[in-house]
């Protein structure tokens, strides 16, 4: 494992996993080629679909793709929760989003006393840090911590015009609308440089694109056309949304462009086979119905891990992965015990399979939900608690206060402010979500599935019904599948501790009012 000797290992790693308010090294530990390198890869606001692995034509992603073909690609990944901070809260701890208390949500304070994988790492001699987007949004300093969730910042890099780059529209950019200017892989660059000799490295890599905003017509300006983009059914194919697909796409591009050049950099050093590289994204992609919804255009992510000559290549898993799983995995593989409050599973026994298709018979669906997502969305702070569970048929959603608007109230605030049309605070101003509010009247269904009030339960067949646009709840000869996915998920949740299934729901009301932001 290294060369301490084993009551020294117990000593550090127990202490380790020690509640920290900051990351602290708690001795120097000599790196062996056991120990291997961990880049976490992450996207801001990708659904799973729109990577090239996963077939779509719409966008280009080689660098996801050479993961994916040297490793394993996963085609059930799925986050705790379909919104920013939350999400990332939850790969951080290996806990479901419902038991992190204030970082259940977005704009909300960091609290104190969860352990995370960056700081037990850290204490057990791991050089550490991120670029781009950590943890967030949360303010962590009131926690005490010295540095994000995710580690040290290595943010002092960025593009300029004329810079050595792909993207033919590298003079537009700007660091708070459009594509982010930070040069992501010479930051990562500059963190290798200032490892110490001998350590492993863990490196979260924070992408901020694709978020919005988007450039505006940046897809056809970088050589697309409207007909390439991939329109989902629960919109009405109009020039407009086409466009705003085709913006989405260049914006995953550019952070398969970083991606490619990290991957060459760990080539360049000789470490590329002892690294272990995953590449995701945070929630699905900020369009109406999408990102903050459960449905699968919201929870549902790209996935690929390559680790060298301890993964089997091109191999294609089918079991089920939540994104509580990854904390889990980088700690087993780095030889460290997995803290219990840690409900997640390590991924390496699928990894070190050498199968394709179903490898473990237990991984057969995930736990999904969301509390709050806009902080300023809904008169009185309320959220819109949602529970949901994904079979590889079934996605069965219980929608835990339907009176509300799902995605937040038509007369409340929207981010950003670029694109203002129509309230609905939860789903993102944006050229589709204009549409749709203008074309209320001639698109009423395409508005109603994207805005309209949900019933209690929802269940759709997913494989017959990739876009959720059936609702089969009410119909009775599902009740008894119903019934059972039901019980299933009130199962999960009382066993993981959900506040809301054990009678303390009124804990994450309070968060939700305390933290909101006024109308």
């Amino acid at each position: 494992m290294n060369t301490l000797n084993r009551r020294q290992f117990m000593r550090l790693t127990g202490a380790a996993t020690v509640a920290m308010s900051q990351p602290v090294v708690l001795g120097r530990v000599r790196e062996s080629a056991q120990r291997p390198n961990i880049l976490f890869c992450i996207s801001d606001d990708q659904t799973w679909l729109h990577c090239s692995a996963y077939g779509s034509k719409m966008v280009k992603t080689p660098h996801f793709d050479r993961v994916a073909r040297e490793g394993v690609l996963f085609r059930n990944a799925f986050v705790s929760v379909p919104s920013c901070n939350p999400s990332r809260s939850s790969i951080l701890t290996g806990m479901p989003f419902y038991r992190l208390k204030e970082a259940s949500m977005n704009h909300t304070p960091w609290p104190r006393g969860l352990k995370v994988y960056t700081d037990i790492l850290t204490g057990n001699g791991y050089h550490v840090g991120f670029t781009g987007k950590g943890c967030g949004p949360t303010d962590w300093k009131v926690a005490g911590r010295s540095c994000n969730p995710a580690g040290v910042a290595y943010n002092q890099y960025f593009h300029q015009s004329g810079s050595n780059t792909t993207l033919r529209s590298i003079a537009s950019l700007r660091s708070t609308r459009g594509i982010s200017n930070t040069d992501y892989a010479r930051n990562f660059e500059d963190f290798l440089d200032k490892r110490p000799q001998g350590l492993p490295f863990c490196f979260w890599y924070g992408g901020r694109d694709p978020h919005r905003v988007f450039q505006k017509g940046i897809g056809l300006r970088e050589g697309k056309k409207l007909s390439d983009a991939e329109v989902p059914a629960f919109y009405p194919d109009s020039p407009e949304i086409r466009g705003d697909l085709l913006d989405y796409a260049v914006h995953i591009e550019w952070f398969d462009q970083h991606l490619g050049r990290m991957l060459k950099k760990l080539e360049e050093i000789g470490e590329l086979d002892n690294t272990l590289i995953v590449v995701t994204s945070d929630n699905g992609m900020a369009f109406p119905r999408c990102k903050a919804t459960c449905y699968e255009f919201g929870i549902h992510m790209p996935l690929a891990i390559r680790w060298g000559g301890k993964v089997k290549p091109r191999r294609t898993v089918n079991d089920f992965v939540s994104f509580t799983d990854f904390a889990p995995t980088f700690l087993e593989a780095a030889g460290i015990p997995v803290p219990r409050n840690m409900t997640g599973k390590s991924l390496l026994p699928i990894l070190q399979s050498v199968r394709s298709g179903q490898v473990d018979p237990n991984r057969d669906h995930v736990v999904v939900g969301v509390e709050r997502h806009f902080p300023g969305g809904r008169k009185g702070g309320w959220g819109y608690p949602i529970r949901a569970t994904r079979t590889e048929q079934f996605l069965y959603i219980q929608n835990l206060a339907p009176d509300r608007w799902p995605a937040a109230d038509p007369d409340g605030p929207v981010w950003p402010d670029d694109d203002p049309t129509g309230g609905f605070g939860d789903c993102d101003g944006s050229p589709t979500k204009t549409y749709l509010c203008n074309h209320r009247q001639d698109e009423a269904y395409y508005y109603d599935l994207a805005f309209g009030k949900n019933p209690a339960e929802q269940l759709y067949d997913v494989t017959k019904d990739p876009y959720q646009l059936h609702n089969l709840a009410g119909q009775g000869r599902y009740a008894s599948i119903k019934a059972d996915l039901a019980a299933r998920l009130k199962k999960d949740l009382v066993e993981t501790r959900d506040p809301r299934a054990i009678g303390k729901g009124d804990e994450l009301d309070e968060y939700a009012r305390k933290y909101q932001k006024p109308l």
